[in-house]
């Protein structure tokens, strides 16, 4: 464990992007000290990994810095086993809901606490902070946490109240094992049309308010293919094609579950929305491509590599870059003019986000509120245009534990009418839905925001 928590400690410090020297030194007088506490230790992996949760350090880091554990680990963990909590939930207003029509806890009921810890609590110890990006991805891996949190219990004690009800009961639940677990999840409630989001792109129209909705869950296209800017621009020019002969009287764009992607893709895409021409400029600082720890990394990007590889890889990368005092910085896009495409939508629109938003997607919305298009409905979202540590992503496995760190190499920065004209952290809707509101189209099992674009749609008409 000391072994691998010292390859994370200099990973983590040498391949951050966003760090100065001062803040480097930083981390790294934390880590030293944090390192301290597994002297004479022995641990498990899991109390291991739980060590590493609770460890908070400035990394700088956005939502593309991870740590998680290998499917290896986990299957040897789980094999066989009924450890895991058995009620899929979602979070709404810091509070637990049932998310299942069948469990035996009814949907839409309130969990208050299990196992005697509050649920607050249990927040407090899962989350560094409450954001909406770490809600919503506690949503998915709650019963994973849970067990890394608190161990394995025989059985789950569990409070709670059921819609619209201030009684209170309790019931005792038994564990699921990883199978049974996969097929409860299967069918839970929420995210509705869940077949829709393996979709990269979805359109559909409703006719009771004469608006077309394109659902664009990743600016990345499915295969790693060199084209991939053309490829999605034929598919963006075939759907507003299709827009220009419908003639709707709105366009309604569904971002909730995009994480990103290609960063050319969002501009190109808001070409296909813009009412007039618009000024590009996305530049990628990294500090070194002399990566640690070589022997380590398993994959970058979405590419399985071996050691020779990697530099082979890294090597290729470096080509277009050019070395600036203590970093090297490649222009993607530098201060271009873009043009609406051809068949481009003039009329209203209504822009969807969430805190499953990051990265390329909160280009893309940063890009829609700077230049006023339309409303934005929803919650705050995920990420941060300002300075997104993104690039190649490159993936370490640890020696001992075999825990995946998975770290961005470079810095992303915009042009300065972002910085300057969306100067928030982070984009907040026009609309914000109310977790009150929330919670009522939540039992009914219908989708709030998209609700709330419509009555915004009905007002105007």
């Amino acid at each position: 464990m000391k072994e691998d928590f010292g390859i994370l400690k200099n990973i983590v410090c040498e391949v951050s992007p966003n760090l100065n020297s001062k803040e480097k030194e930083a981390l790294y007088n934390y880590l030293n000290e944090r390192s301290e506490e597994l002297n004479g230790k022995t641990m498990t992996v899991i109390e291991f990994f739980k060590f590493l949760m609770d460890t908070k350090a400035n990394t700088k880091l956005d939502e593309h810095g991870t740590i998680s554990l290998s499917n290896d680990v986990m299957k040897e963990f789980l094999a066989d086993k009924s450890v895991l909590f058995p009620i899929p939930i979602i979070i709404i207003d810091n509070k637990l809901i049932v998310n299942h029509d069948t469990a035996q806890i009814p949907y839409g009921s309130v969990i208050t606490d299990i196992n005697g810890i509050p649920v607050a609590t249990i927040l407090d110890n899962f989350l560094k902070e409450k954001t909406t990006y770490a809600l919503r991805n506690l949503e998915v891996s709650f019963d994973i946490l849970f067990l890394i949190k608190y161990g394995a219990p025989n059985s789950y004690a569990v409070r709670y109240t059921t819609p619209n009800s201030n009684v209170t009961e309790t019931i005792l639940l038994e564990p699921l094992d990883i199978k049974t677990r996969e097929n409860v999840y299967n069918n839970i409630v929420f995210p509705l049309h869940r077949e829709q989001l393996k979709n990269l792109i979805s359109t559909a129209y409703f006719e009771d308010s004469n608006s077309f909705c394109i659902t664009l869950n990743s600016f990345n296209w499915k295969e790693d293919v060199k084209n991939v800017y053309e490829i999605f621009d034929k598919q963006f020019s075939d759907i507003f094609k299709t827009i220009k002969k419908q003639k709707p009287k709105n366009l309604i764009i569904d971002l909730r579950y995009n994480r990103g992607g290609n960063i050319l893709i969002p501009a190109l895409f808001y070409s296909y929305i813009t009412q007039k021409e618009f000024n590009e400029d996305i530049h990628l600082r990294v500090p070194d491509f002399d990566l640690p720890y070589k022997n380590y990394i398993e994959k970058i990007g979405d590419r399985a590599l071996n050691k020779d590889q990697v530099d082979e890889f890294l090597n290729n990368f470096q080509k277009p870059f050019t070395k600036n005092n203590d970093y090297y910085e490649f222009n993607y896009v530098n201060n271009e003019i873009r043009k609406p495409k051809k068949n481009n939508y003039e009329g209203n629109v209504y822009l969807m986000i969430g805190g499953r938003n990051f990265s390329g997607a909160s280009y893309f919305t940063a890009i829609f509120k700077n230049y006023n298009r339309g409303r934005i409905i929803g919650e705050q979202i995920g990420g941060s245009h300002h300075n997104i540590t993104a690039g190649k992503q490159i993936e370490y496995v640890l020696p001992n534990t075999k825990i995946k760190v998975s770290l961005p190499i470079g810095v992303f920065t915009f042009s300065k009418d972002l910085e300057t004209n969306v100067s928030e952290k982070k984009i907040n809707p026009d609309v914000l839905v109310s977790e009150k509101i929330k919670y009522q189209y939540f039992l009914k099992k219908e989708d709030w925001d998209l609700q709330e674009v419509f009555l915004l749609i009905n007002k105007l008409n």
